[in-house]
């Protein structure tokens, strides 16, 4: 339930930061493409609040949020200040595929120190 909350607040905020008139410009983000490295992390978070939440299988989880970035890319269009840049849904799949090539290694090393510590009995 906790995993809901948390995931229902960072899909508000996320969808409120990428739909404002004028999107943040810290001084932090005057390096080329930082808006790029802002969706990689901003869905890699969303992956992951929304496999807690929802432990989505991978072929349902990718197109809801494949969705949801397209969707925010087209409102974006409208949204005086802001513009829709088929590069921005890109650096979010990857933010998602990231997160999910995280969760197999994690998967993988947590097999292997299973393995590794039921040999060593």
């Amino acid at each position: 339930m906790l995993w809901r909350i948390i995931f229902s607040l960072v899909v508000i905020i996320v969808s409120g930061l990428f739909l404002m008139q004028s999107p943040p410009t810290p001084a932090v983000s005057q390096f080329a493409h930082a808006d790029k490295v802002v969706h990689f992390g901003l869905f890699f978070v969303l992956a992951a609040t929304m496999h807690l939440a929802f432990r989505p299988r991978l072929l349902i989880a990718v197109p809801i949020l494949f969705i949801y970035a397209v969707s925010i890319e087209a409102i974006q269009h409208f949204v005086p200040g802001r513009g829709a840049d088929v590069w921005d849904v890109v650096a979010d799949m990857a933010g998602v595929l990231g997160f999910y090539v995280c969760r197999a290694l994690y998967k993988v090393r947590a097999k292997q120190a299973r393995t590794k510590k039921a040999r060593t009995k």
